[in-house]
C-alpha cells in the first residue's frame, strides 16, 4: 500500500508517493540502527529547510507582491547582527504605516473618481481608473506579510577589512510602488525591489537562494501571519508493481500527471528506489498556471526528502 501526500503552497502542488502499512505506518527506509552520518543528516536537514521556504513563500506571495534585498553602504553598515535587525524591523514598521496613510490617500482619490465617472457618464477612462484603485486599496488592505534572511558578510580588503556588513533578502506584500519601497530604505546603497516573479523564474529559484545556508551566515524571519501550506495524505490504489511502471514510464510524461491532477501543469519527476525496503518513492511538481510551467532548477539532492537511505 502507498500513501499520496499532496502539499499545496499557492499555485504549487508538490505530491510524495511512498509505501505505508495496512495501519497507516510508514514502510522503514533503512534499518534502524543505520542512521544517518553526520554529512547526510546535514544535507537531509537542508534539504528540509529549503523545502519549507519553498512551501511557505508560495502559499503567501504572488506577483503582486515584493522580492527584494535591503542593502547596507559601507559606512551605514552596523556593527553587530543585532542591530542590523533592529533596522529592518523599524523599517517594516515604517513600511506598514505608510501602507495605512496611503489607503486614506487613495480611499479619498476613489471617492473623487468614482464622483467624476458618474457626472462623466460613466467615462471608460475614469472607470479605469476606478478599478484600479479599488484593486489598489484592496492589496494595501490584505494581511501585511514578510519573509526574510539575514546574511553578514566580511570585507577582504581595503579600508573596510575584517569589519561586518548586512543585507538582506526579503519577500514582502505589494501594493506601495515599488520605487517607494526603495526609497524607504534609508541606509545607503540599493533595495532593489521586484516583483515576485515564479511563473518566470521558476517557484523555487527565490526561496532557494533565501534558505541558504541558513544553518550558518544566514538567519529567517518572517511575519506570524503566515498562511501555512496545506498537506493533504490519502490512500493510493497503486500498487508496487503500479509505482514501478510510474517510476519507470511516467517521468517525463506531462499529459499523465496533468491528467492526473486538473488544472496544474507538470514541472517535475522524481523517482528513486529504495534498495533496503524494496519499495519505489516518487515525488511530482505541479503548478497552477495557463501558461507554459515555470522553470524548476532544484537536484534531486535537495528536494527530495523521502525515502532516502544515505547514511
Amino acid at each position: 500500500m502507498h500513501c499520496e501526500k499532496l502539499t499545496y503552497s499557492g499555485k504549487l502542488l508538490d505530491i510524495d508517493f511512498y509505501p505505508v502499512f495496512g495501519d497507516g505506518r510508514r514502510v522503514p527506509c533503512r534499518p534502524k540502527s543505520g542512521g544517518k552520518s553526520t554529512e547526510a543528516q546535514k544535507k537531509y536537514n537542508h534539504a528540509m529547510r529549503v523545502k519549507k521556504v519553498i512551501r511557505f513563500v508560495n502559499a503567501n506571495f504572488d506577483v503582486t507582491d515584493y522580492y527584494m534585498h535591503p542593502t547596507y553602504s559601507p559606512d551605514k553598515a552596523p556593527a553587530t547582527k543585532e542591530e542590523a535587525e533592529r533596522d529592518i524591523t523599524n523599517w517594516l514598521r515604517r513600511v506598514k504605516r505608510r501602507r495605512q496613510s496611503r489607503i486614506r490617500e487613495l480611499k479619498l482619490d476613489l471617492a473623487e473618481a468614482e464622483t467624476t465617472a458618474a457626472a462623466s457618464q460613466n467615462n471608460k477612462a475614469l472607470l479605469r481608473m476606478r478599478d484600479k484603485l479599488r484593486q489598489q486599496i484592496a492589496k494595501l488592505e490584505s494581511p501585511f506579510k514578510f519573509y526574510y534572511a539575514t546574511e553578514r558578510i566580511e570585507y577582504k580588503k581595503g579600508p573596510m577589512k575584517g569589519k561586518p556588513n548586512w543585507h538582506f533578502h526579503m519577500f514582502i506584500t505589494g501594493g506601495l510602488d515599488n520605487s517607494e519601497m526603495e526609497d524607504m530604505w534609508d541606509y545607503g546603497m540599493y533595495a532593489d525591489c521586484k516583483n515576485f516573479r515564479p511563473d518566470l523564474f521558476g517557484p523555487e529559484r527565490a526561496a532557494a537562494y533565501i534558505a541558504k545556508e541558513t544553518g550558518g551566515g544566514r538567519t529567517i524571519h518572517h511575519s506570524r501571519n503566515l498562511t501555512t501550506p496545506d498537506t493533504r495524505r490519502r490512500k493510493s490504489r497503486i500498487g508496487s508493481s503500479g509505482m514501478e511502471r510510474m517510476a519507470s514510464r511516467r517521468v517525463d510524461d506531462a499529459a499523465y500527471w496533468e491528467k492526473r491532477y486538473p488544472g496544474y501543469r507538470f514541472v517535475r519527476c522524481y523517482p528513486r528506489y529504495n534498495e533496503y525496503n524494496g519499495y519505489w518513492y516518487i515525488s511530482v511538481v505541479m503548478y497552477k498556471t495557463a501558461g507554459i510551467p515555470p522553470r524548476w532548477g532544484l537536484p534531486p539532492d535537495i528536494w527530495v526528502t523521502e525515502g532516502l537511505t544515505a547514511t
